[in-house]
This record gives structure tokens, sequence and C-alpha cells, in this order.
């Protein structure tokens, strides 16, 4: 078997190996905490008032943003008691709103706010007005009609709340992901690594060097293609979420041109989304000129096409950070969204790369005669260690930026869901870099040292043995970069140790229940 057949072997057990985690991850339900969360209230939940408050203010750990976000009081019958029209202030953190006069008796709080990471949390408590300032008061059911299941307080005292992340926009993030980083990543590979390697190992016929460059051009641009087209679906889809999230509309209602213009236009989401929608633009151009030129002009290298799409590879992957944890703590650590980019670009190309050296190398090193072949295979694997190694320094220094930004002390990472999935995810890098370093000091010196063997006959078994080894730990390698994403998408909607309640009992002295809380993530 030829490290082609062995390469296509791997290929099939990644893609089931894709296709069972997103099985995993859409079937299965997740449960985790959001980003921001309600700190305290004003009436409080369960509280018993002597007289009817004027208004209802509500306190959240992190800054809202304005338009979006609605308070309504509610009586038994469903009937309001607030004005409408909902105020922000101390740093957009805090939410109010005013409440017409009226009597005594139980009363239900439906709120809805915006974080300005773009996820919307809802909650919902009651309280009660007593007659003649008796406490004690009965309480009565929650509001007929009012659209919002029966609430069930929690003890008085305690900070606890519920969420829920739906599965499938998970899975959405997921994809994005994986299609982001098989753009940036295939780019990279092209430029840095396949060019130079056969620049490198010389296969005396030019002819030969521009059909096998050819050949993993438009092995990288048909999975470029593929990408891209994905990436469009993901981002019509997430669209539709945020909105349906919004504005409390079914999916199928929310793709209203209205209401996804509002979205677009009057949220800090669109300027998200537009950046990766014009991206995606560039990279369409980039790729149809690559198409055309690749089949019209096989012998030249297109250098200048590929370095802008290059370019615009990395300029995707600031949508992602331009959302999220990242510009939630920026405030707090100025270099948040900066050092998430540089993780993604640098996850981009080590990851990304790996993907296509699974997919795009074994046809490549399969085109090149038996004399070539082993030379070409240990330049590669020179080539992309050189700049392997600098990602995943950088990888770490930023990682741990945005470490310190989300846990604040070590016992985040066992205290709360935050700090114990991102160490799944730390082992499961850990696991990468074991089979990099495999890859590089195992399989790359003996393919090395045998490269510099005149004696090719002899070794030819050899050649074999070490070309099946390799491609299938590369492709091992992918597939847990593959399980890395899949946590990683997960971490997106959980809230940091930082700002979880287990990290900080002592914040709000005076914190009450809050009532039930749904989050929907986008």
């Amino acid at each position: 078997m030829n490290l082609r057949m062995a390469g296509d072997r791997g290929l099939r057990a990644e893609l089931a190996c894709l296709m069972f985690a997103v099985l995993l991850l859409v079937l299965l339900p997740v449960a985790a905490l959001a980003h921001a969360k309600l700190v305290r209230s004003e009436p409080k939940a369960k509280d018993v008032l002597p007289r009817a408050p004027k208004v209802v203010e509500l306190w959240f750990s992190e800054e809202l943003e304005s338009g979006f976000n609605s308070i309504e009081v509610r009586d038994q019958q469903g009937k309001r008691f607030d004005r409408g029209g909902v105020t922000l202030s101390e740093g957009n953190k805090k939410a109010q709103i005013s409440l017409e006069t009226f009597s005594p008796g139980t009363y239900a709080v439906i709120w809805k706010a915006l974080s300005m990471d773009q996820h919307m949390l809802r909650g919902e408590f009651t309280f009660t007005v007593s007659q003649g300032g008796a406490a004690g008061a009965a309480t009565a059911s929650p509001p007929q009609g009012s659209g919002s299941p029966a609430m069930e307080s929690m003890p008085m005292g305690k900070s606890e709340q519920s969420y829920e992340i739906y599965p499938s926009q998970s899975a959405v993030r997921w994809v994005s992901y994986l299609s982001m980083m098989m753009l940036f990543g295939g780019f990279a590979l092209y430029l840095l690594v396949l060019v130079p390697a056969l620049r490198q190992e010389s296969l005396e016929e030019p002819a030969k060097v521009a059909r096998v460059r050819n050949a993993s051009a438009r092995r990288i641009v048909k999975w470029s293609w593929i990408s891209v087209v994905v990436l469009l679906l993901t981002s019509s889809v997430s669209l539709a979420f945020q909105a349906s999230g919004v504005f409390d509309k079914s999916l199928a209602e929310s793709l209203s041109p209205a209401l996804l213009g509002q979205v677009i236009f009057n949220m800090g989401y669109g300027g998200h989304w537009f950046l990766e929608i014009l991206s995606v633009a560039l990279l369409i151009v980039i790729l149809t000129i690559l198409s055309r030129k690749l089949k019209r002009a096989p012998d030249e290298a297109h250098r200048a096409l590929w370095w802008v799409g290059l370019f615009a590879g990395a300029v995707l992957l600031i949508a992602p950070s331009w959302t999220g944890h990242a510009v939630a703590s920026v405030k707090d650590f100025r270099l948040a969204v900066i050092t998430d980019w540089l993780h993604l670009l640098a996850g981009g190309f080590w990851v990304g790369g790996l993907f296509h050296l699974a997919m795009t190398l074994p046809s490549v090193v399969a085109g090149v005669d038996k004399g070539h072949r082993i030379g070409l295979l240990a330049k590669v694997i020179k080539r992309f260690t050189r700049v392997a190694m600098p990602s995943v320094v950088l990888l770490v220094l930023a990682g741990l930026y945005n470490t310190w930004a989300h846990v604040p002390s070590f016992s985040g990472f066992w205290l709360t869901p935050y700090g114990n999935t991102l160490l799944l995810k730390l082992f499961f890098v850990g696991l990468m870099l074991f089979l990099g370093g495999l890859n590089n000091f195992h399989f790359g010196k003996k393919i090395a040292r045998l490269a510099k063997m005149q004696s090719e006959a002899e070794n030819d078994v050899e050649r074999i043995k070490l070309e099946r080894g390799f491609a299938r730990s590369v492709v091992l390698e992918a597939a847990i970069g593959v399980v890395v994403l899949l946590v990683t998408s997960a971490l997106v909607f959980m809230t940091p140790a930082r700002s979880h309640p287990a990290m900080s009992p002592n914040e709000h002295p005076g914190m009450s229940s809050v009532g039930s809380v749904k989050v929907i993530n986008l």
C-alpha cells in the first residue's frame, strides 16, 4: 500500500470521527453558563413589600447593549403595569423601568437582556405587595396568559441560576471554526511549506515541479471552496438564530428581512457578521481567479494570489474574536481581542495545516517518483515543523493571557464549568503536542536519514513503512485538532471562571435569588 492509499484510509477514519462528533454535539443536551448573569434585583425575587415600588432595577455582571432589552411587570391576569422603555445606567450594567400605580397582590417580572457579547439572557421572578403592610402575605400563582412557564424561585440568599445552551447553535459555531481553519491553513501550508519544499527538492525537470505544485494547489483550492460554501451557510444560520433569540420569534419568522436588517444594522452583532461576509466574499473572488489560472497557466505558482488569500483568511479570523469573551473582557484586559485573534491565527496554521497535510500531502507525494518521494516528504516535515513551532509558542502565550483574563486563580479550573472544560481542551492540546513531537523527532528524523541514503531498492520497504506511519500519525493529530475545536466551541458559550458565582461568593453580599433564567447563545 502506498502513501496515497494509507492517507485515503486515514481520511475515511477521520471523516467517520467527524460525523460521530457532530451527532454527539447535535443530539446530546449541553448544560453550561452564559457570559453575563443577573447579580441582583430590586425588588428581590419572592420579596414581600409594604408598598408598591415605583421602579424595577436589575444589575448584571456585564455591560448590556442598549435598545434590545425589556422588562415587563404583569399581574395574575397578564395585565402590564410597567411604563415601557428600559433605561441603562452604571456603565450599562444596570437596567431600570418605571412602573404604574398598582394594588396589593403578586406580580411577575419578566425580563430580557442583550449583553455586549451578543448573547441573550432571559429570566423571570415574582414579588408581592402586601395588604396594608402585613408581612407574609400569601403568594399567588404566576400571571396567566403571560406566555411564561410556572416560576419556581430559588431559596433566599442564593445566586444559583439555571441556564440552557441549544446544541444546534454550538454545532454551527464548531463547523464555522472548522471551515475558517481549513481556509487559513490551506493558504498558509501552500505558501510556507509545500512550495518551498518543492523548490528545495530537485525533481530534475521543472515540468515535474510545476505539475506536483499545481496538483497540490488544485486540491487545496477544492477544499477551500467547500469551506467557503459551508461558511456562507453557517453565517446565514447564525444570523437567523440571533434574530430569533433577540426578537422571540421562531426560526422561520426570524428570516424576515426587517428583523434581519435590525440585527445587521442596529446591533453589535452586525459588525462581526459584516466582517465575516466581506472576508468570505474576498476569498470567493480569489478562489475564482485561482481556479481559472490553475487551469490556464498550470506552470505558474501565482504566489501573489495566494498571499492575498492568506491575508483574507487572517482577517476572517478576526470575526469570532469580535464577539464573546474577548469583547466582554476588553475593558479590563486591553489585549483580549488581539490575543484571541493571535490564538486563532496560530491554531489556524497548526490545526488547519494538519487538515491539509492529512488530505493533500498523500496525493502530492504519490505524484513524485520513488527517487524523490522520501526526500520531498522529509523537506515537507522540516518546513512544517519550522513554522508550526513558532505557531505553537504563539498559541501558548496568547492562551496564557486569555486564561489569565478568564480564570482568576487555579481553583477556577476545578470549581467552575469553564475551568473544567478548559482543562479538557488542554488535555487534547497536550495530545496534539505529543503527536507533533512524534511526527518530527521520530518519523521526521528517520525519513530525513533515509532520504540521504543512496540505495533505493534496499530501503524501499522501510520507506513505505515510514510513509504509512507518518500518514496515520498526521490523520490522528488532525482528528484530535477537530476535537479541540469542538471543546473550544463549547467554551465560547460558557461563563468565564472570573464571572462565576463560585469564584466570587462575596461579590454581592446582598445578592438575592433572581428567579429562573434561560440563555440563548449565538
